[in-house]
């Protein structure tokens, strides 16, 4: 019954895990520029393919390989919008210019709170203030958000200088595509074991310099597989075996999933990660101040088949537990 229960919480959380779609409900009140950027952002999965208008031109003096159109849907209060197929695809709307600095960085901040409002408040909000000489001034990254976590920033308000006029020129950006979802760790997760909670964090809290000794730390009851590399990524990876079953090793795959959790604490978000046979579940957590860092260190949960057999008991498979820290 034990095991039976493990499993079933196994699935439903698994199941709940890679069931956030990126889907925002349009609000009950009329609000004209609620309605209009919900459905920005709902066609962002779709590559903006409901909103694409025609081709205007293939460059400009900002994007000079790139493929410009119009958008068919308007934005309350924009002077001006476009959809652009860059290196990556968004859609950006102008809110005019500013001959004074500290009144286009009121009008960033009146913006970003306009977007959260008609968001029902449900937005994250990541500051980057890069200074008064730089290109790109202040910018308010977004990410939609919901009870038990939110979405990758995928909008993006920026007051950007322009250096013909000597001006300033607010910017409001959306990026297609599905972006990935965070779950909150709640505070005070009962803790499994505190040797192995201590271990988790003290490599985690670990710089490049003391990982490259291969095996820094002992974490029971997992071993040390030692270091890869892996494109331009290094890993350090320990891994945990023995299972009778692909039941028992969902169970114990529960039970450290929640001891993890336990461990990181609520500084840390996590994720699914798609995988592809031998690995059959896979779980990311990041530090929550790292996500939008190209290069973070990330920490992989996996359950893997290894397509081999228990020689005890040959009718059970073999399966592997990993857990990667990659930096």
């Amino acid at each position: 019954m034990r095991k039976l229960t493990g499993f079933i919480v196994f699935s439903c959380l698994f199941s709940q895990l890679y069931a956030q779609a990126f889907q925002i409900e349009y609000p009950k009140k009329k609000d004209r520029f609620a309605f209009e950027l919900i459905s920005i952002l709902n066609d962002a999965p779709f590559k903006f393919q409901h909103i694409k208008g025609k081709l205007l031109a293939k460059t400009d003096s900002i994007h000079l390989e790139s493929q410009i159109f119009q958008v068919k849907q308007v934005l309350n209060g924009a002077t001006l919008g476009r959809y652009v197929q860059d290196s990556t695809f968004y859609v950006e709307y102008f809110f005019g210019e500013y001959t004074a600095i500290e009144q286009g960085r009121q009008a960033q901040k009146e913006l970003t709170q306009k977007i959260s409002k008609a968001l029902n408040r449900k937005v994250v909000v990541l500051t980057n203030d890069w200074g008064n000489d730089n290109n790109t001034i202040i910018e308010n990254k977004l990410a939609y958000c919901m009870h038990n976590g939110f979405f990758h920033y995928n909008m993006v308000v920026q007051l950007n200088k322009v250096m013909k006029r000597d001006a300033y020129r607010l910017v409001f950006q959306v990026y297609y595509g599905r972006p990935n979802y965070y779950y909150w760790i709640m505070r005070n997760e009962p803790v499994g074991s505190f040797n192995f909670t201590l271990g988790m964090k003290n490599v985690m809290m670990m710089n490049n310099n003391q990982y490259s000794k291969g095996c820094p730390i002992e974490i029971p009851p997992l071993l040390c597989n030692g270091k890869f590399e892996q494109h331009d990524t290094s890993f350090i990876e320990y891994k945990k075996t023995g299972f009778d079953g692909l039941m028992n090793a969902r169970s114990e795959f529960d039970a450290l999933f929640g001891n993890v959790r336990a461990a990181l604490g609520s500084a840390y978000v996590f994720f699914a990660v798609n995988t592809k046979a031998p690995v059959l579940k896979k779980v990311a957590f990041v530090k929550f101040d790292d996500i939008d860092k190209p290069k973070r260190k990330t920490l992989f949960l996996s359950l893997v088949d290894t397509n081999t057999f228990n020689v005890f008991n040959p009718s059970k498979k073999e399966y592997n537990i990993l857990v990667d820290f990659a930096y």
